[in-house]
């Protein structure tokens, strides 16, 4: 009775040197600029990155977020180490994110495993303030102040009716192709109702645009008379 607890010991212990319970994960690692800083819109941008797997080759390496974001990893299928090149490229102001993964294989007792990299960027932009003034008549006055980091560029305007009542349109705009940084700009919209129409006051909205993804078209409501027939 005595050597039983010695016999089961020397059992499991043979089972464990003979491998039936051992494994190795392959890990993954990423080197490389996870921070690409403040850049410039409209210019590329690459940064190189080394991607290695301990104990089994590479699956791949892919890139998935903000589609600005892309890489060429041709190197890394079955390599264990190799470099892949991020490339960078927006035409719009704003913060941009991706996530790099590398993936080993498995094979045997070796399991493959994936590691992720967030990275960020930075794109120099215009953000912008627009506030509404109604003229006591069929007609608004919408002032549009850039407040951001550069000038605002090729500012654009849609306006609309709540419901698609009445009819409004953009009757004057000063704003030019470039409104520079602390400046302002003034945009006139006139609002009419359908002969037929028995409402005596409309809902107009004016939505601008500019080279900012960090900031959404922003939105004016006020509320006009018809124009006189």
């Amino acid at each position: 009775m005595r050597r039983l607890p010695i016999i089961l010991a020397f059992v499991a212990l043979s089972a464990f040197a003979g491998g039936t319970a051992y494994y190795t994960t392959s890990r993954v690692t990423i080197a490389g600029v996870y921070d690409w800083g403040a850049l410039q819109p409209s210019a590329s941008y690459q940064n190189a990155y080394g991607i290695s797997a301990s104990a089994s080759p590479l699956v791949g390496v892919s890139i998935s977020g903000d589609q600005e974001f892309t890489v060429d990893a041709s190197a890394c299928p079955v390599a264990r180490s190799c470099a892949a090149t991020v490339s960078f490229l927006a035409d719009l102001g704003g913060d941009y994110t991706a996530t790099l993964t590398g993936t080993s294989s498995s094979a045997g007792r070796v399991r493959g495993s994936s590691t992720a990299r967030n990275l960020t960027a930075h794109v120099v932009g215009a953000n912008y303030s627009l506030s509404g003034v109604d003229n006591g008549d069929s007609t608004a006055t919408f002032t549009l102040t850039p407040t951001g980091e550069a000038d605002l560029v090729y500012p654009g305007f849609a306006v609309s009716t709540w419901n698609n009542v009445g009819a409004a349109s953009i009757a004057a705009n000063t704003c030019g192709d470039v409104v520079p940084n602390g400046t302002s700009c003034e945009v006139t919209v006139a609002f009419s109702l359908q002969e037929e129409a028995f409402a005596a006051y409309g809902y107009v909205l004016l939505q601008a645009y500019g080279n900012t993804r960090e900031q959404a078209p922003v939105h004016v409501t006020l509320v006009l008379p018809p124009a006189a027939n």
